[in-house]
């Protein structure tokens, strides 16, 4: 999922969007130029918290958001629900608090869901010291 594809539905979300489904370019230009900074900054979060949960070979590592053509380094899912929720929220931070304190709250609502550490299996461990209890 790309830049765009996140700002669009965010801009659906705050209500930026004409009755034909198109974005104004003219309302949404502050928008736009602010968004690549703020996409970069909840990447950087959520890809934090999920480096949490992995060994360090596996880490990911983040790529600032320079274009709103780039792709996210987190799945489609947590892109269309976290980051357009996060992108809202900011967006609107001095516009219309309450708006953006329903989209914070939802951000906030669907972090903890999604982000929540996978069971992992447990494995088998050698006792090297033969900590049996004899009495």
């Amino acid at each position: 999922m790309t830049g765009e594809n996140v700002f669009t539905i965010a801009m659906a979300m705050i209500d930026e969007m004409l009755s034909t489904g198109e974005l104004d370019a003219e309302t949404t230009a502050e928008y736009r130029g602010k968004a690549p900074a703020i996409l970069t900054m909840l990447q950087n979060e959520l890809v934090g918290i999920d480096n949490r949960y992995r060994d360090r070979a596996h880490y990911i590592y983040p790529v600032p958001i320079e274009s709103l053509d780039q792709t996210f380094q987190i799945d489609d899912i947590k892109a269309s629900t976290l980051l357009t929720n996060g992108l809202a929220a900011h967006l609107m931070l001095h516009e219309d608090k309450t708006l953006a304190n329903f989209f914070e709250q939802r951000y906030e609502e669907m972090k903890g869901m999604f982000l929540k550490p996978t069971p992992r299996t447990p494995e088998k461990r050698e006792d090297v010291y033969d900590s049996t209890l004899r009495y």
